[in-house]
């Protein structure tokens, strides 16, 4: 069936060219791209064939679609190299271990408080993880990955936007390992499943190759349909890496999408699955994409330099392959009155005097703060120290494949009869105060911004600048905060700046500010402060791998030859200028779809 769909998108193509493909059918990378070269020599040669050419080919893979109602089909994933078990054997009280990848610390704002009277404080209550930690046995090596794409392939993603994707999912598909598995599904008016959840050993990743290079763009835009098309192949799974996610990307906007997203959100948190929101450009939903992130306790990425696009799947993909724990549940039991717990995780308050944060996952090297804020009680002794809250953490070790407890640690103050203590507020607790202040200013700010009053935005993060170069403690993260909130101050001063890459811009600081993660450290043009942003969230394995993926970076694997070609050599393969992004090696395939207008940008 493939030979045959080729030789009909090539009628035109064989006349010029005596580059056939195979006749059993198996078409291979080398093929695929002397083809899409060919196509592309045809539409400078003549158009009105190329139209027709181009009109073939869609129609032809619109009849391969499959009943979208019909995901029975599904359930083909390939079998793992190591089988992980479907169900994890959780024990009901893990046993307390201090030396596994993950620690809990408690500190609070002030150490000494009045005697006689009650007050207002605030606690912190951080986890932090091993930067260092490995899968036990297994120390040259890193979590497996099960990971599908979904890509917006709509009409506005022709011409160079479609090729930067495909040079980013191969750069996915040549740095997985044999046990990571990868699955394609791509959107436009409606969804197709371009590759099942197949291992990435040599055949795998021939096959997620051609895949790729086969894409075109044409077509509206319906995000649900590609998340519902991932989302069932996640259920339908017969094997589970331990480690899953499915990547969004797109770069329009669906008004039906906020109906329908949030049960397969809910669907693939069920499934063990992970949902990370790519928006690309400046004319994507940056305010459904941040909804999403922030519903999948993800962050969201603005991808608003399209060459950065690699970069940004690379650190994401390399955060999931450092993961060290898993379903993190944080119990706070609290002595004094809680007032609020500053967190942007799901809570569970149902037991009285206690709480229990969820954090889905947490990477090597990184961390997760919890702000509390408390009224502690008036009576006491002076000098007594007094016990305010208890901490613990259970959660599943990817280290040594078991549930784990960490001990239990407290958070303490101590009685004064000095009714003014004489003490400089904690500064890691100053920190986080200020980073959650930042990251609702922002989200309010946006709100403001939505409904058109820029003024009383730019009023709102004016004052918010005052607060933190006032502030009595001023760390590198103030300076960033407080750049941050200027320059989105400075930019919001009306509707055609905040339509453009202001919003998206802003839903991504906001984003990383609430998950406390970052899945990329490129510099982008509209935010100048978001590289040291990116920084502050950025884990170990985020940074190294979404170094490897910038242009021009000679640590990018070189793709492997294709299966019936020597080599590939030519202009594409070059040393990039420095005029230009690099493509790492990467052959680039230009298809134009001359029968059909792209989508209009904003």
């Amino acid at each position: 069936m493939l030979n045959n769909m080729m030789s009909s998108l090539s009628s035109f193509s064989r006349r010029r060219s005596a580059q056939q493909p195979p006749s059993d059918g198996q078409l291979n990378v080398h093929d695929l791209l002397q083809h899409a070269q060919t196509q592309q020599a045809d539409v400078g040669v003549d158009g009105g064939m190329a139209t027709q050419n181009s009109f073939n080919r869609r129609r032809l893979m619109s009849s391969l679609q499959r009943d979208p109602t019909d995901f029975a089909s599904f359930a083909d994933d390939d079998e793992l190299t190591m089988p992980v078990p479907m169900e994890r054997n959780v024990q009901p009280e893990p046993d307390v271990n201090g030396d596994g990848p993950l620690s809990i610390t408690t500190r609070i704002e002030y150490q000494a408080v009045p005697n006689g009277r009650s007050q207002d404080i605030f606690g912190l209550v951080t986890l932090n993880t091993d930067a260092n930690a490995v899968v036990q046995g297994a120390e040259d090596k890193r979590q497996p990955l099960d990971i599908i794409c979904v890509l917006d392939v709509s009409g506005s993603m022709s011409g160079n936007k479609i090729d930067l994707l495909k040079d980013a999912v191969r750069f996915i598909i040549n740095e997985s390992e044999a046990t990571d598995r990868v699955g394609i599904v791509t959107f436009e008016s409606q969804a197709t499943r371009h590759l099942r959840l197949r291992r990435m050993d040599t055949m795998g990743k021939d096959e997620a190759t051609r895949a790729v290079i086969m894409l075109n763009a044409g077509g509206g835009t319906r995000i649900s349909t590609g998340l519902e098309y991932a989302v069932e192949m996640m259920e339908r799974r017969r094997h589970k890496n331990s480690v899953s996610s499915i990547f969004l990307l797109t770069d329009g906007q669906d008004s039906h999408a906020v109906n329908f997203v949030p049960p397969l959100l809910d669907r693939a948190r069920n499934a063990g699955c992970s949902v990370y929101t790519f928006g690309f450009g400046a004319d994507h939903d940056s305010k459904l994409l941040g909804d999403m992130a922030e519903k999948a306790n993800t962050p969201f990425t603005f991808v608003q330099d399209v060459e950065c696009i690699r970069e940004a799947f690379a650190g994401a993909m390399g955060g999931l392959s450092s993961v060290v724990a898993q379903d993190v549940k944080v119990t706070l039991q609290c002595d004094a009155q809680l007032k609020k717990v500053h967190t942007y995780f799901p809570m569970d308050t149902t037991t009285p005097g206690q709480v229990t944060i969820k954090i889905p996952d947490m990477l090597a090297g990184e961390k997760r703060d919890i702000l509390v804020e408390m009224t502690t009680p008036a009576d006491g002794a002076s000098g007594e120290s007094v016990t305010i809250l208890r901490a613990s953490a259970k959660y599943q070790s990817m280290v040594t494949g078991a549930s784990t407890q960490t001990p239990s640690v407290e958070m303490t103050l101590t009685r004064t009869d000095e009714q003014e203590p004489a003490a400089e507020p904690d500064v890691e607790v100053s920190i986080q105060r200020q980073r959650v202040e930042v990251a609702d200013v922002l989200a309010e700010a946006s709100r403001l911004g939505d409904g058109g009053e820029f003024q009383e935005a730019q009023a709102l993060l004016g004052r918010q600048h005052d607060r933190l170069s006032s502030s009595r403690v001023k760390s590198s993260a103030t300076q960033f905060l407080m750049q941050e909130v200027e320059e989105v101050r400075s930019q919001m001063a009306s509707r055609q700046n905040w339509n453009s890459d202001v919003r998206a811009s802003v839903v991504n600081a906001m984003s990383m500010h609430r998950m406390q993660r970052s899945t990329n450290t490129y510099q982008t043009s509209t935010m100048r402060s978001a590289q040291d942003t990116k920084s502050m969230y950025a884990a170990p394995a985020v940074k190294s791998w979404s170094q490897k993926a910038s242009p021009g970076n000679s640590m990018v694997q070189q793709p492997r030859a294709p299966l019936s070609a020597p080599s590939m050599a030519g202009p594409s393969q070059q040393a990039p200028s420095s005029s230009g992004p690099s493509t790492s090696a990467i052959p680039r395939i230009v298809e134009s779809e001359a029968d059909e207008e792209p989508e209009q940008a904003v």
